[in-house]
């Protein structure tokens, strides 16, 4: 049977970033969608963010050219351009799953893992020991994000930001924009802990300002097939932002209700 893109496509989301314990402990007993909290507490590198983004060795971050380069901003979001926009992360979704997926055609006894094989134990390509669905779900948001951002430098001449990162202080409402280059220093000063609790979301929309949205998005990818709906992290007790679910804090800080993007499911509130 050929392995298509939509027999890989499922609901039961894998994370990019799921809490790493020690192999021979024992598997984790769930993963959360997109979480790197568990990580987080025993190592600071991985805290740059709670959203599910391989930061460690550098940030991602990517600013449109409205920002970068001075040019005109984009004040309006039109809504044929939103369209088109998310016709494309629906696109980069989907095929962004396939890719990594087909990557490990003899790994997995099925066409897609188990939910035991997405528990179990690999080595990524820094030579860590992470989940099959901590690996799966970090690959999959590297060739998402690359794939939009081909497409927006078509589709939006700035106005946006891949993997952005924003302060957000609940008590003053005060949201911040930390730039790629802040990000940059706190890591290579060791000073990872100060990036807890920062929001991560994979794609902002904005006037050419990043603390001028227009709309949020997240990529959320399932490891095992299923047919349910994905729905936003809640975060721990350990988290900041206890007591609030991520789509919850991204509308609190960002200003605009933030949208899923799942393989199959396309854009979900």
């Amino acid at each position: 049977m050929p392995r298509t893109w939509w027999v890989l496509a499922g609901s039961m989301t894998l994370t990019a970033c799921v809490g790493v314990s020690t192999p021979g402990r024992g598997t984790p007993s769930h993963y959360a969608l997109d979480s790197l909290t568990n990580a987080c507490r025993q190592d600071p590198k991985y805290c740059a963010t709670l959203a599910g983004k391989e930061v460690a060795s550098g940030p991602v971050q990517t600013v449109g050219s409205a920002v970068a380069s001075g040019a005109a901003v984009l004040k309006v979001l039109s809504q044929t351009t939103r369209e088109d926009i998310e016709t494309e992360l629906k696109r980069c979704a989907d095929e962004a799953r396939s890719e990594v997926i087909l990557r490990y055609p003899t790994e997995f006894k099925g066409q897609t893992p188990s939910d035991a094989e997405c528990k179990q134990w690999t080595v990524d390509a820094k030579g860590r020991w992470v989940t099959w669905a901590m690996r799966l779900g970090t690959e999959m948001h590297d060739v998402a994000l690359g794939c939009i951002n081909k497409t927006l430098s078509r589709l939006r001449k700035g106005g946006y930001s891949l993997d952005p990162c924003y302060r957000y202080d609940k008590q003053t409402q005060k949201t911040t924009f930390v730039s790629c280059e802040e990000v940059k220093d706190l890591l290579d000063r060791g000073c990872g802990d100060e990036l807890r609790g920062t929001l991560r979301p994979d794609l902002v929309l904005h006037s050419g300002n990043p603390l001028d949205v227009q709309a949020v998005y997240d990529f959320k990818f399932p490891c095992v097939n299923s047919n349910t709906k994905p729905e936003w992290r809640d975060y721990p007790e350990t988290s900041p932002h206890y007591g609030c679910n991520q789509g919850q804090l991204y509308q609190e800080a960002l200003g605009v209700e933030p949208e899923i993007i799942f393989p199959r499911w396309g854009l979900i509130p």
